[in-house]
């Protein structure tokens, strides 16, 4: 039997996703992509669901690599606006992985569950630099997060029609208000 390394078969699995959609993920799908036996995958998973934990996971953890490096360089309102569009620029780039996101059952993944702390840890810090107080950055953090990804989930399962654009810089400008320290 080949022996596969977890590294290549998640790096498989998330671009598998992105191009085929997340409901064409199987053991056998991914097998045939990576030209082993389907039995070669349960070294590392356990069947399908385990395969979607794994799929999860990579993306949270993608998810929060382009938010902090778009955070990088950036204060202020400028950092929460280039989070919020790198935020949305990772759904749209990879809607396979942003469903899996939208889909994994984070109470059951302890990894999933830290790296989704991760993504209101780096909203906190910008918060945080910009002055207000550990609680108002907290709020202002976890507001944020929830605004911009109920924002792109609901663009992620009603299409890309509409303008999507304009309501998002729309909703990133109101979210600027939310950084204002309280007197």
């Amino acid at each position: 039997m080949a022996k596969i390394r977890i590294d290549v078969l998640i790096t498989t699995a998330a671009s598998f996703v992105d191009d085929a959609g997340y409901d064409a993920l199987s053991v056998s799908a991914i097998a045939g992509e990576l030209d082993v036996a389907p039995s070669a995958l349960y070294t590392h998973c356990e069947g399908l669901k385990g395969l979607r934990s794994l799929v999860a996971a990579a993306a949270s953890e993608n998810l929060v690599d382009r938010i902090r490096t778009a955070a990088i360089g950036t204060a202020g309102d400028s950092a929460v606006v280039a989070m919020g569009l790198a935020y949305r620029r990772f759904a749209l780039d990879h809607p396979g992985q942003f469903a899996a996101l939208l889909r994994a059952r984070s109470s059951d993944e302890p990894d999933l569950r830290s790296t989704n702390q991760t993504v209101v840890e780096v909203f906190t810090l910008v918060f945080t630099a910009m002055g207000l107080s550990p609680r108002q950055s907290t709020l202002a953090a976890r507001s944020t997060h929830s605004a911009i990804h109920g924002f792109v989930a609901l663009e992620h399962v009603s299409g890309t029609g509409g303008d999507h654009e304009s309501e998002y810089l729309y909703l990133l400008r109101t979210l600027q208000r939310v950084a204002e320290p309280e007197n």
